[in-house]
């Protein structure tokens, strides 16, 4: 049984990738907008240099999700974008109150832990 709920939950995974398109990933300069859109990462650079990364959290509680892209502070992530427009972040975002969503975000996929 245990190999038949595998299949399932695969099967599942597929069509939820084929139906639903992977999160949009926007370059702003300077500052984020006014209002964040749901399913979009937003990439704040100025200067060149990206600052930080932005989005509405995924688990539906509304909140605005921030998370510093430079080295020299800490906590820090790191943002990759892809040639098919998608972006990933690196380490987790694991918001330790409220809401408590864990999640790793992989070429415009959550990835819930």
């Amino acid at each position: 049984m245990n190999w038949l709920r595998k299949f399932f939950q695969r099967a599942y995974q597929r069509a939820y990738d084929w139906l639903v398109p992977p999160y949009a990933t926007v370059l702003v300069q300077d500052a984020l907008p006014k209002t964040l859109k749901r399913r979009t990462l937003y990439v704040v650079q100025e200067d060149g240099f990206e600052e930080q990364a932005a989005m509405i959290c995924p688990c539906g509680c509304k909140a605005t999700l921030q998370m510093n892209l430079l080295t020299d502070e800490r906590p820090c992530w790191r943002v990759t974008q892809h040639g098919d427009g998608t972006a990933s972040l690196h380490p987790s975002v694991w918001r330790k109150k409220d809401c408590k969503s864990h999640f790793w975000f992989r070429r415009g996929r959550v990835k819930w832990c």
